[in-house]
């Protein structure tokens, strides 16, 4: 029911939210964009990163700090990313944070980065200066039930002994579980892997609702409604791992600024220097 749930809400961010569908057949992007996104002239603009873990944002980060030299903006990546749902005090000192780094820019676009639940910082930003800003709000989703996994796998391979617990684990995984699968985590009816409706999880949908008790709760109507109505109207593009190609290229259209020459980039760069890496291999073994 959770999977069914959030891949109806996937399809729904991506054909009617973001304005563009894609096809497997031709690899095409058909956008739709919203007039009132633009940024008006001698407006400071900004991108902030809500990042959501094991849907590819290591790879956007990477992309991101190669592109801040190309497409002249700073790029930030702040700090306490354990903590994701903040207080209003907390809140506000993001916000602070933020004003500090912007006050030391010298006038350039700023991108930053964060594990967070939404915050609306635009509005925060506002009660705190007068300065014209644009803040443009990006994130991406993966199937939740891949996520799930790699997330498993992620914390056996790397334990971090000091990260906070998830909302649903009481205790730390004890070492002799790293070698545990899955399916055995499953049939054992692990804390880890176990998803109660009405219990709260770090899944994705926090990451769009906000820092509301609700938000994390799962299968919580309210929750989804404010996640689904907070992409609607904040955030300027919500890629999805599985369509990559298309993300890019939303994200190129829409947030130039910081996007610009992305597609260019990974492909010629990252995707295409990781397959002459792989083909060398494949010579070195063959020979």
């Amino acid at each position: 029911m959770m999977a069914k749930k959030w891949m109806v809400f996937l399809t729904i961010l991506v054909c009617l939210v973001l304005g563009w569908h894609y096809y497997s057949s031709s690899g095409s992007c058909v956008f739709g964009f919203s007039h009132h996104l633009d940024k008006p002239p001698n407006v400071k603009e900004i991108l902030f990163f809500f990042r959501v873990p094991k849907t590819g944002s290591e790879m956007t980060v990477l992309l991101l700090q190669w592109l801040q030299g190309i497409n002249s903006f700073h790029h930030i990546r702040l700090q306490n990313t354990v903590n994701r749902r903040l207080d209003t005090f907390e809140q506000v000192n993001l916000r602070e944070e933020i004003l500090g780094v912007l006050s030391a820019s010298e006038g350039l676009p700023v991108a930053f980065d964060r594990h967070v639940y939404f915050t609306d910082l635009e509005r925060l930003l506002y009660q705190r200066t007068s300065a014209a800003m644009k803040v443009n709000y990006f994130s991406s989703l993966r199937d939740p039930v891949d996520r799930i996994v790699s997330q498993f796998y992620y914390r056996r391979a790397t334990p971090r002994p000091h990260i906070k617990l998830p909302p649903h684990v009481s205790t730390r995984i004890p070492t002799s579980y790293r070698f545990q699968t899955m399916e055995e985590c499953l049939e054992a009816a692990e804390p880890e892997c176990s998803f109660v409706t009405g219990q709260h999880y770090d899944l994705q949908i926090p990451y769009f609702c906000g820092h509301d008790e609700h938000c994390t709760q799962l299968n919580n109507a309210r929750a989804l409604e404010q996640a689904k109505t907070n992409v609607e109207l904040h955030f300027r593009v919500v890629g999805v791992l599985e369509q990559l190609n298309c993300t890019l290229r939303v994200a190129e259209q829409r947030i130039g600024t910081f996007f610009g020459g992305v597609q260019q980039l990974y492909f010629k760069e990252l995707l295409g220097k990781a397959n002459k890496r792989r083909t060398k291999k494949l010579h070195i073994f063959a020979s």
